[in-house]
């Protein structure tokens, strides 16, 4: 059965290739090697978004670490190609491709990222995950020959900046999965935090009335 899911995803990739272009794909997972799952276990299903293109600045531990909404995640974000329907009909395989054009790409030397929600867009999506890897760079279209350039969220040095990475720990064995991608839940204003600005915000009308 890996076999066969190996021999898809090379014809996947072989079938991005186009005369006087080169492609970038990025799988996201492959039942055989890593899948994208939900904050409760569940793997990503068809309809969800999947997306890849990059930040205008660079990604650190702390990038989302202050976020409320989805629409905080799109701020900066330049979408290069995104799906939302598994690859082949394989649960789990996700993949989206861009075209590098035959010239200069503005995007050319970008450091990729994934990008993924729990519904049709981001902005819209309760649970979120972002993953990226410092060897997804966007190459420069060769003139010659064009060629398919290939990512996979299983790739070495793959990070979760936001959602969780666990590779070779088995989180679906019931799916015969070896490494997953976990989005997470995008957390809510807290209660406190609520009441903290309410506060400040009936002193500083207090003080405009005073003054």
């Amino acid at each position: 059965m890996k076999l066969i899911q190996k021999t898809v995803l090379v014809l996947g990739l072989l079938l991005t290739i186009n005369i006087g272009n080169a492609a970038i794909t990025i799988t996201g997972a492959t039942q055989a090697s890593s899948s994208l799952g939900l904050s409760n276990g569940n793997i990503l299903t068809d309809g969800a978004i999947f997306t890849i293109g990059y930040y205008s600045s660079a990604l650190s531990a702390g990038s989302f670490s202050s976020v409320t909404s989805a629409s905080d995640f799109l701020t900066g974000w330049t979408q290069l190609a995104s799906s939302t329907a598994n690859l082949f009909d394989l649960s789990g395989l996700r993949s989206a491709s861009v075209e590098l054009a035959t010239g200069v790409n503005t995007h050319v030397g970008k450091n990729l990222v994934m990008l993924v929600g729990n519904t049709g867009t981001i902005a819209g999506s309760s649970e979120i995950g972002v993953f990226s890897n410092s060897n997804w760079i966007v190459p420069a279209n060769p003139t010659d020959i064009p060629d398919a350039y290939g990512f996979d969220i299983a790739d070495a040095r793959t990070v979760a900046y936001f959602g969780s990475l666990s590779l070779g720990t088995g989180a679906y064995p019931s799916e015969g999965v070896v490494n997953s991608a976990n989005l997470a839940l995008i957390p809510e204003p807290s209660s406190a935090s609520l009441l903290a600005i309410g506060v400040a915000g009936l002193v500083a009308l207090r003080v405009r009335r005073k003054s």
